[in-house]
């Protein structure tokens, strides 16, 4: 009788914990959904951003440079990309909400490189080259995929949640740091980015609308 009992309890218990986990996870694909659908960046988010003039990870500072290898061995540096409008993507093969945001920053990629915009995208997998690889000739990326082995990116950007992007302007400063995945297809964001590329720098480190 007390092994009927206890199956029994055991029984229960695991049903619970099965419920706990089911709601958990719908709970978390709605959240998921509901921000995924935001703007990835917007014209007045940007607009309100002033040069502080250090070296930090957030907006109106000037981004932390790094050099890294891109998946074919080339050293690829940050400050190199200075003129260009630079998102840098923070994410990881096994992060799901990275895989569903990275076809949309492939699109934003491909509508604006010719115009000035490139794409970093570094990845956080520890010894997942292949993997890395596998998921890049997947979703067909285009633009440089490097990976952060020595995690001095990770430490630069302290993120607090991956996938994380900054869009660093034509100055090297961050004018958008954007946490969790968001649609880098939407119309603002479009617009956004249009503003950031049609945008110069001034000697004195202030945004002017090229002529």
């Amino acid at each position: 009788m007390k092994s009927i009992a206890l199956k029994n309890s055991d029984s229960t218990l695991i049903k619970k914990y099965a419920a706990i986990f089911a709601l958990s996870f719908v709970i978390a694909i709605l959240l998921f959904t509901e921000h995924f659908f935001e703007d990835a960046v917007t014209r007045e988010g940007i607009a309100k951003n002033t040069h502080k003039g250090e070296v930090k990870a957030e907006e109106g500072y000037i981004a932390p440079d790094f050099s890294l290898r891109d998946l074919a061995g080339k050293p690829v540096r940050l400050s190199d990309f200075r003129g260009k409008v630079v998102v840098i993507n923070l994410w990881a093969t096994w992060c799901t909400p990275c895989r569903v945001e990275m076809p949309s920053i492939e699109n934003l990629y491909r509508r604006f490189r010719s115009e000035g915009l490139t794409v970093l995208a570094v990845s956080f997998d520890k010894g997942q080259d292949e993997a890395v690889r596998a998921f890049v000739k997947e979703k067909n990326l285009s633009f440089p995929v490097l990976i952060d082995h020595d995690q001095d990116v990770e430490s630069k950007y302290q993120t607090r949640t991956i996938p994380s992007t900054f869009v660093i302007d034509k100055r090297g400063v961050i004018a958008a740091r954007v946490d969790g995945a968001k649609n880098w297809e939407s119309e603002e964001t479009f617009k956004a980015i249009e503003l950031l590329l049609t945008m110069g720098s001034s000697p004195d480190g202030r945004q002017q609308t090229e002529k």
